[in-house]
């Protein structure tokens, strides 16, 4: 009789999920990207003096990716996409627009520019372009009123906006880890570790968020197709 009340356990697990997406991506935003819009980021980030666009470049990704994380996460809540669908398409748009759109296509100029080395260069332009891909599709889907391929598209798009949220947990997840090898294996030098770790938050960060949201979305039409079937027969 409990169980039938109110919300069902999986709306109730879904809205918390969105709700911890929303929380995590906000705090990133606040703590990240102002980094990147001070004087002194050339000190913080590792800038090409010898390419005079590539600070321009890193400064419109890191704001145009602000607002893409910031907006993001409320575009997945149900009571307003149900009850605010001004509001929601407000939103959608700002997201794939002024965040999405610029951040993808300056984010690839940032990732072949970038300092920390092929690998996680040829990651970030890999992403860039599923990134700038995933958001035309789901452009494409809406526009096309079909609906249920603009969510999942949308929530492909999103799995690698939260990306940057997964960097930094696993940046610091992984120099952990290897704090007991900083004397014997890396000879007291923390760059090293830091590079190693930097490389593997990097491709963990947008290779599990990929493969997560796909599992996601092929479990999720799986239970629809159960549910039909339930009902047809």
């Amino acid at each position: 009789m409990t169980a039938t009340l109110g919300r069902p356990p999986a709306a109730r697990k879904g809205r918390a999920a969105v709700l911890v997406v929303a929380i995590l991506s906000v705090a990133i935003v606040l703590y990240a990207v102002p980094a990147y819009l001070v004087p002194d980021v050339d000190s913080r980030v590792g800038i090409r003096e010898d390419v005079p666009f590539h600070l321009p470049f890193l400064v419109v990704h890191a704001a145009t990716a602000g607002i893409a994380l910031l907006v993001g996460p409320f575009q997945f809540f149900a009571s307003i996409r149900g009850n605010h669908p001004k509001v929601h398409r407000i939103l959608g748009r700002t997201y794939l627009l002024a965040g999405v759109l610029p951040a993808s296509l300056s984010g690839i100029v940032v990732a072949l520019l970038t300092t920390a080395g092929p690998i996680p260069m040829a990651t970030f332009v890999l992403l860039d372009v599923w990134w700038f891909y995933s958001a035309l599709r789901a452009y494409r889907a809406v526009r096309a009123r079909d609906f249920a391929s603009h969510q999942e598209w949308m929530l492909r798009n999103f799995a690698a906006t939260f990306a940057a949220v997964n960097l930094r947990v696993y940046l610091g997840l992984f120099i952990a880890l290897q704090l007991p090898l900083l004397d014997g294996y890396y000879g007291g030098d923390f760059e090293p570790l830091f590079d190693t770790a930097y490389t593997s938050a990097v491709v963990s960060s947008i290779v599990l968020n990929v493969v997560f949201m796909e599992i996601y979305l092929r479990r999720k039409r799986n239970r629809s197709n159960v549910v039909v079937s339930t009902a047809e027969a």
